[in-house]
């Protein structure tokens, strides 16, 4: 054979193999399967409607929402409510500051407040429910300015013709007493006095 003939049966080969066709000479391949198409997820059918459906929604609509008891719950438990501290006592001790709602209760949690010298807030225990008294500043320029008022509970107040300033003496005339301090305003002073 020649060396034109081989070259032109090597090209006829390869433009052979290159369309698919077998070479000469070779036994044809055997022909594959198609891969195994992948399964499609398909979305769910829509369930059938009634001609009460349309009647269901309305109903539910006209009804501001309420349909649903269970969506109703969740927004019920959604909405934080605040819950009143109790007030019930037996003494005054009982009875703590809430600043959050800006009054007294029995919580034993809420905040005891010391006893008032000047100014600031007394929780007290009135007819077996919590109280709440507010002191105020009281200006002074002297000690005959100040007196002390003991209702509902001990604190400082302005000297009137019928409630006088103090007069006598610590422990012997007298437990409690106030003063004009040097800001100006009324303190009170409670005298610890020995027992008799």
């Amino acid at each position: 054979m020649s060396e034109r003939a081989r070259r032109l049966l090597l090209t006829a080969a390869l433009a052979l193999a290159a369309c698919g066709a077998p070479a000469p000479g070779r036994p044809p391949a055997p022909p594959r399967s198609p891969a195994p198409a992948m399964p499609t997820a398909r979305s769910p059918a829509p369930a059938p409607r009634s001609q009460h459906d349309g009647v269901g929604a309305t109903r539910a609509a006209s009804a501001g929402g309420q349909g649903d008891p269970a969506a109703r719950a969740g927004d019920d438990a959604a909405e934080p409510r605040e819950q009143a501290s109790p007030t019930a006592c037996a003494i005054d001790m009982d009875c703590g500051y809430d600043p959050a709602g800006e009054r007294c209760g029995a919580d034993p949690r809420l905040n005891r407040q010391p006893p008032v010298t000047d100014q600031g807030i007394v929780c007290y225990c009135d007819a077996g429910a919590c109280a709440l008294l507010r002191v105020l500043p009281v200006p002074c320029e002297g000690d005959h300015d100040c007196a002390v008022a003991r209702e509902p509970r001990p604190h400082p107040v302005r000297a009137t013709r019928e409630r006088p300033h103090e007069k006598g003496r610590p422990c012997r005339d007298l437990t409690m007493s106030t003063t004009c301090e040097r800001t100006n305003i009324c303190t009170l002073h409670r005298h610890t006095c020995p027992r008799r």
